[in-house]
């Protein structure tokens, strides 16, 4: 503006610079300034368009499917939507090692020691962090990544405190802390994070004031329950980088809301509703209205919470309750597919002994047409007692449960799993449910000492940008 300023008008200054040197200035600006720029005047908009300087290959495109990590499995595992236009591999080979996915950003995938974009088969190197070792922290890795804004990465350390073990701690004292530790705030303020930055390729600390309370003490921390008992659910550590402000759940149910444009950080409490209840899961995600929340309690009630901002005080505002019940098998292909990366690499075959033209023709399925499950029969508080299949016949009840996969980017839509056999797609606004085909791998389960369960997942969207040449 305060070029606009010293012109006078934009016209003003479109008269004294030639439309080159207008085009070279425009062509430096970041994708997400570079679109809002075109709606500056008709002359900039022409200048863009005519210089195709607005490259819409590089923002993020629509939803391309969903990586999974199932426990035991060494890789994780892509199901994926179909798309007439690039597919993307879920198969990894091109790295070192094999590993699983630890966090998503934007297009891009964090492994152990790599960042990944599955689109273009591109890596870059993560060293180490030389963090210090302190007794009962340990850290979470998260991705921070907007390529509408710059093609470069950073990678947040995120501390935790180790849980408790009740039982260990009954036999020996060395799981126990120093009294004054434990009735530390946690967060601290300042707290002390370590970055890596892919421009400088170092990592370095940075410093982040809290705004408001903590979410407790250390002593509060050491007793936060992983697990939902009487199951095998792991509840993963979700975070969602919106706006310049990375959102990472954390033990005890909070929220550590980091502002990286100020250092400053907040500490979000959950959703009333599952205040007190130790055994409630709690799932961020991104999607059409900004920052969104599944609570997820005991079997299969899921409520839905949007992040309100717009005052000082930030609070979630519920957006669909339902309690899903499986009630019948469905069978058979679905319009989505799971690329069954695990058992490719153990030389596994399909009937026909064609890995890869199953593969590539499953790729490319329309997706158009994707079953529609009518909720049939619906009780009070949005209970749906039938998921029915009008295509199908001679179904029965599937005795089975139902996880949490995600949301949908661009659209209010929560993904699902029922038992570990198929995806589902839940519509917030219509409470209808899609049928997306069959998600386990093969032989999953059935070898002896294996607990099948889902441990993490991340709704992917592929980037079709490269990294900076010195990557």
């Amino acid at each position: 503006m305060a070029i606009l300023r010293e012109f006078g008008t934009i016209e003003g200054m479109e008269n004294l610079l030639p439309e080159d040197v207008l085009s070279n200035i425009i062509h430096r600006l970041a994708p997400r300034y570079l679109a809002i720029s075109r709606c500056v005047c008709k002359t900039w908009c022409t200048i863009i368009e005519a210089h195709n300087l607005l490259h819409v290959d590089l923002l993020p495109r629509p939803l391309c499917g969903i990586f999974i990590n199932f426990n035991e499995l060494s890789m994780s595992e892509f199901f994926s939507r179909p798309s007439k236009g690039p597919t993307v591999s879920g198969n990894f080979d091109y790295l070192p090692c094999s590993s699983c996915i630890i966090d998503h950003c934007n297009g891009l995938l964090l492994f152990h020691k790599y960042v990944v974009n599955p689109a273009t088969r591109q890596s870059a190197p993560l060293p180490p962090c030389p963090y210090m070792v302190v007794e009962h922290i340990f850290h979470r890795e998260y991705l921070v990544f907007d390529p509408t804004l710059s093609p470069h990465f950073e990678v947040f350390m995120i501390p935790e405190i180790r849980r408790s073990n009740v039982w260990y701690n009954m036999l020996n004292s060395d799981d126990k802390l120093d009294p004054a530790i434990e009735e530390l705030e946690w967060p601290p303020s300042p707290c002390i994070l370590h970055v890596f930055s892919s421009r400088t390729k170092v990592w370095e600390e940075r410093s982040f004031v809290r705004e408001g309370e903590a979410a407790g003490n250390v002593s509060d921390m050491r007793l936060d329950h992983p697990y939902v008992p009487d199951t095998s659910v792991y509840v993963p550590d979700t975070s969602v980088y919106c706006r310049g402000v990375l959102y990472v759940y954390c033990q005890n149910k909070y929220v550590m809301r980091i502002s990286l444009s100020n250092g400053k950080y907040q500490v979000i409490k959950p959703p009333s509703d599952c205040e007190g209840m130790a055994y409630t899961n709690l799932y961020l995600g991104k999607s059409m209205k900004g920052v969104y929340c599944a609570v997820r309690h005991l079997a299969s009630r899921f409520l839905i919470y949007i992040l309100d901002e717009s005052s000082d005080r930030m609070e979630w505002v519920c957006k669909d309750s339902c309690s899903i019940q499986p009630c019948q098998i469905i069978d058979g292909p679905g319009p989505w597919t799971l690329q069954d990366i695990n058992n490719q690499e153990r030389g596994f075959e399909y009937e026909d002994g064609n890995n890869e033209a199953v593969v590539e023709d499953r790729f490319e399925w329309d997706s158009d047409n994707d079953n529609v499950i009518e909720t049939n029969s619906r009780g009070s508080g949005g209970y749906i007692n039938f998921l029915v299949d009008t295509t199908r016949r001679g179904r029965y009840n599937s005795g089975g449960y139902i996880d949490f996969l995600g949301f949908h980017p661009y659209k209010e839509v929560i993904f699902l799993s029922d038992s570990l056999r198929r995806g589902l797609a839940y519509h917030l606004n219509s409470s209808k449910i899609q049928d997306l085909g069959s998600l386990r791998p093969t032989n999953y389960g059935t070898e002896v000492g294996i607990q099948p369960f889902i441990q993490k997942f991340f709704p992917y969207s592929p980037w079709m940008g490269r990294f900076p040449e010195d990557n």
